[in-house]
């Protein structure tokens, strides 16, 4: 009978991570980096014995690579002025302006939202000259700033250059990410799962032939599933080559450096650690969905060899005397 006892340990990130970096994203990508803990090694290890000769470990490793559905794009607007009725009017001119450039686009009504994040009024100091006393700094309110968020949704990677054109019309410039969404990952988990199985079995058939039978093994199972999307996949570099300077030459010489740009790309995660992997060749950057799946074989010890038995048969026989002295044999009916 086989014994099998599934463990679950799941990592599922669902709904929505960056597909293009973004302002905020670029200015936090240190801090990402480091909390990112990747789950794919670059070296090629050996294989390991484990020490207990009747366990077998294998894992199993599958990797999808998902184009996206749908895009969010999200856009910083501020605005300021002297009343709360001229920064709400100049506010809402400019984003009536943006709806009406993005329906031109093709993009509908209900894939355009307004997010209200504050309104604030500002103050400033006043300062007052009074003769024979100190100057006095009075703060008085000076006016108000608004800020709003605009949440855009489109389905064709081609449209972002043109919604930016249509924000930055009016003066929006700030594009604080875009976020790249796959409708369902659920669909995604199960075909990596079945993919992740069928290949076992596959190995199993193999040990089979091989005289090590798996099925009649006890089975501990453990599975993991994670995602990462393209916002966390860019890094940065460098581009120059710098004449590096002794400190003869810079003795008593004012020396100018330029500003060199730091330039990012995408960097996928690579296929090298995974059996299987589903569109291996997409193009462009994509939500890369995770299945790993352990499992642990405890054979069941070999049966010793049956020592031989000696089997001892003892036979019964009664005699009888007979009157003149005979020993004769008796027969029992």
């Amino acid at each position: 009978m086989r014994t099998f006892i599934l463990l679950l340990s799941f990592v599922l990130t669902a709904g929505l991570s960056a597909q293009v970096m973004g302002n905020y994203q670029s200015q936090n990508q240190n801090v990402r980096i480091q909390n990112y803990q990747p789950k794919f090694r670059g070296v090629q290890t050996a294989a390991n014995l484990n020490p207990n000769a009747n366990v077998i470990e294998m894992t199993v490793n599958a990797l999808s690579n998902q184009p996206a559905d749908s895009y969010n794009a999200l856009f910083s607007v501020f605005q300021s002025g002297k009343t709360a009725r001229e920064v709400n009017e100049a506010m809402n001119q400019r984003l009536n302006a943006v709806k009406a450039g993005l329906k031109k686009l093709g993009i509908a009504p209900e894939d355009i939202y307004i997010d209200m994040v504050n309104f604030l009024p500002t103050y400033a100091f006043n300062t007052e000259k009074k003769i024979f006393s100190k100057k006095t700094l009075t703060e008085v309110p000076t006016g108000f700033n608004l800020q709003k968020n605009i949440h855009v949704r489109y389905r064709k990677a081609e449209l972002l250059d043109e919604i930016i054109t249509v924000a930055a019309e009016e003066e929006i410039y700030d594009i604080i990410k875009v976020d790249y969404a796959v409708s369902e990952p659920q669909n995604v988990y199960r075909e990596l799962r079945e993919m992740a199985f069928t290949y076992l079995d596959g190995i199993k058939e193999l040990y089979a032939e091989n005289g090590i039978a798996l099925d009649t093994a006890q089975q501990h199972v453990g599975e993991s599933a994670w995602v990462v999307y393209p916002g966390d996949r860019y890094e940065s570099y460098s581009a120059h080559a710098s004449q590096k300077l002794s400190k003869q030459d810079m003795e008593n010489a004012l020396v100018s450096k330029v500003d060199k740009p730091t330039l990012r790309f995408y960097q996928a995660i690579p296929a090298n650690d995974y059996d299987l992997v589903i569109n291996p060749d997409l193009l462009e950057p994509a939500a890369q969905f995770s299945y790993s799946l352990k499992v642990r074989f405890t054979l069941y010890p070999p049966k010793a060899p049956a020592k031989p038995r000696t089997i001892t048969e003892v036979k019964k026989q009664f005699m009888y005397l007979t009157p003149d002295g005979k020993v004769v044999p008796l027969v029992l009916q």
